[in-house]
């Protein structure tokens, strides 16, 4: 373009053999998109020629500009921009170069406008400098677009590091948070994070390149991967829990989302995987599954039914009681009681299969069936009576063993269902009764007036702090110190009346206070012995031992005291619970490693067997007061106290003899070797 102007010039110059060409080339550079200008090389950029594009461009007549008549050029440069243009002229001049830029002027009328201007320093033949030729164009429409351009492009820019910055965070916060790792397309892992090394103790090292083979516990089922990855190739999220272990072998859960990475095609490049460990949760399930479950036959507990019978109104409670259950286990053992109870259990389920109903199993020898309205009453009493029929007429074959067994059931339609329906179960087996309604039986409501009037006084009781423990002593056979107590609850009447236990702990247990009477013989023992040398024993029944708080309770007092669990003996009750075996065996090892004994209460009676002996670790045998009181006058008391003792000798358990209330029974018992005795002769129950 220069070359086209230096042409114009040339032939502008006064020179007759151009005259006719300079007329149509002036109109033509006038016609221009700006204006054509040449100037001195001074600070004013004084102007000696211009086109007519002078006055759009600056709003200024080229007269006002020549000789800056009025005006000079630079006046009308920003400040900001002159100096700089003169940098690059002068740059330009000394290189005898073209030049060109960007800068802003202001019009006559004080507008601001971007130009663009492009020149060439002319010089004479020596070389000297003479003037400057150019062209100067507005440009502000075009700078405007560019900077709305720039403007939006930084913006996008800014998004983007934001973005990237947000992506980074998210990128932290899932490390820091989550497990993640990636594979390629087969399942070869590419990348994990430190979550995933710490979780599993492999190190990054130890896991890229291979397969998740390497933390996944073979236990879980086939299935479940084929869903996976059938899922994962179809380009769909995977969500799911796992079940994997550890470089030292030990279990652990996630919950897993396995998203598809899909590349500009939409086809899959890569997966990731965002695991959280969800172990807790799921020990925590178990926890409460294993709370609420029956592990023999793995029906709904006790615990469990007490659970729905508060969820629901209007409901139908029936109980089955097994008649002489315990002689079953007595004279065939447990195994045989067991595999009864399972079978029983399965042959009820069928029973119930067409009706909406649920089948629960009670401690020791009970079911539960719980119905709600949509069996009106005859129907459930049909249905109960059809399968204690069902029952009665089976004949079970459990290994070389054929027997038949009779149940007695009772139900109820109010509210206390599980009293109730209790209370009518033992009532129809006083009475020889195969069912009964506790609803049309005035008998079993007198009871439970009486009942309810226990529960009021036991609560009453409870709240006034008139629940206290008495202690009585444990004598040692050889030494006759007393070096051990055994604690017992006793009730404080209004009138200072002291009531027996067994006025009271049936109905404690049905009202479901048993746990808090078990609570405060904890609290008050343990503060009455927490200073003292002896030994002293608190009884436990299944109740206590399946009840959560009262376990809780127990330990954290025990953990309490420096020592204290060296010096406390648990006292099973042996009629309530022993059947409960892998139960009872779970809570003596937690006690045991608080430094706790075990002592399995009045043995020889009720579902006293030498089997499950062999297979808890108990320290004492307490030998049962109804056999101990007769060893002088009843030989078979006798018989069966010398072989109590020497099987508890040969594995080595100590005896305790309750019930000695005499001092021939005390020297018979000294002569048969049973290590301590506990009686009314030797010291009766002191309150603390």
């Amino acid at each position: 373009m220069y070359i086209m102007f230096k042409s114009a010039w040339e032939i502008l110059m006064p020179n007759t053999k151009h005259e006719l060409q300079k007329k149509d080339i002036e109109e033509l550079l006038n016609k221009l998109p700006g204006m054509l200008y040449r100037c001195k090389y001074d600070s004013d950029w004084t102007m000696e020629f211009v086109s007519d594009g002078c006055l759009s461009l600056i709003g200024y007549e080229k007269i006002d500009v020549l000789y800056n008549k009025n005006v000079t050029y630079a006046s009308l440069m920003h400040n900001d921009d002159r100096d700089r243009v003169y940098e690059i002229v002068t740059k330009a001049l000394e290189n005898k170069e073209a030049f060109n830029c960007e800068y802003r002027i202001f019009t006559k009328n004080s507008e601001m406008k971007w130009v663009w201007e492009q020149g060439l320093g002319i010089h004479n033949d020596n070389g000297e400098l003479e003037n400057i030729e150019g062209f100067i164009t507005d440009i502000s429409a075009q700078k405007l677009q560019s900077d709305k351009l720039e403007k939006e492009l930084r913006k996008k820019d800014k998004e983007i590091l934001i973005n990237l910055s947000l992506l980074n965070e998210y990128k932290r916060a899932v490390d820091e948070s989550a497990i993640v790792t990636k594979t390629n397309k087969s399942g070869i892992i590419t990348y994990v994070n430190d979550e995933f090394c710490r979780i599993s103790g492999f190190s990054k090292e130890e896991v890229l390149g291979r397969s998740h083979n390497i933390v996944r516990d073979p236990t879980n089922p086939k299935e479940l991967f084929e869903d996976l990855w059938s899922t994962i190739l179809d380009k769909r999220v995977w969500k799911g829990v796992i079940r994997n272990r550890t470089k030292s072998n030990k279990t652990y859960y996630v919950k897993s989302i396995i998203v598809p990475i899909l590349d500009y095609e939409g086809e899959i490049k890569e997966f990731m995987a965002i695991r959280h460990d969800v172990t807790d949760l799921i020990l925590q399930e178990k926890k409460i599954k294993f709370q609420t479950t029956d592990h023999l036959t793995q029906l709904p507990n006790r615990q469990k039914l007490l659970e729905d019978l508060e969820e629901k109104r209007e409901l139908k409670l029936a109980i089955i009681n097994i008649e002489k259950f315990k002689e079953i286990n007595e004279y065939y053992g447990f195994d045989v009681g067991d595999r009864l109870l399972v079978e029983l259990s399965t042959m009820i389920l069928k029973l119930l299969a067409s009706y909406q109903t649920r089948l629960y199993k009670l401690p020791g020898d009970e079911f539960a069936i719980l119905a709600d309205n949509v069996i009106d009453k005859e129907g459930f009493r049909k249905l109960i009576k059809h399968i204690l029929r069902s029952i009665i007429n089976n004949e079970f074959e459990i290994e070389s063993y054929k027997f038949t067994i009779r149940v007695f059931s009772g139900a109820s339609l109010q509210k206390n269902y599980f009293i109730n329906a209790e209370m009518a179960t033992n009532h129809a087996k006083q009475t020889n009764e195969e069912f009964l309604y506790f609803d049309e039986n005035l008998d079993i409501k007198e009871d439970l007036v009486n009942n309810v009037n226990w529960t009021h006084k036991l609560k009453e009781a409870l709240d006034d702090d008139r629940l206290v423990v008495f202690a009585q002593p444990i004598v040692n056979n050889k030494s006759s110190d007393i070096k051990k107590y055994e604690c017992l609850v006793r009730m404080i009447d209004t009138d200072g009346t002291i009531i027996s236990p067994a006025q009271f702990l049936t109905i404690a247990k049905k009202a479901r206070l048993y746990p808090a009477l078990t609570m405060v013989v904890i609290q008050k023992a343990i503060e009455h012995f927490k200073d003292k040398d002896a030994q002293f024993s608190i009884n436990l029944t299944l109740e206590d031992i399946l009840n959560t708080e009262v376990i809780n309770f127990l330990t954290k007092k025990i953990n309490q005291y420096d020592g204290l669990g060296h010096r406390l003996i648990i006292e099973i009750v042996e009629d309530e619970g022993i059947e409960n075996y892998n139960e009872v065996s779970n809570f003596i090892e937690n006690m045991k490693f608080l430094g706790c004994k075990i002592a399995i209460d009045d043995f020889g009676t009720g579902y006293s067997n030498f089997d499950y002996l062999m297979r808890l670790n108990v320290d004492f045998i307490k030998i049962d007061g109804s056999i101990i009181k007769n060893i002088n006058h009843d030989k078979n008391a006798k018989v069966v106290t010398e072989l109590i003792v020497s099987f508890a000798q040969r594995l080595n358990i100590e005896t305790i003899g309750e019930y000695v209330y005499s001092e021939e029974i005390l020297d018979i018992v000294k002569k048969m070797g049973i290590d301590y005795s506990q009686g009314f002769y030797l010291g009766k129950p002191e309150q603390i």
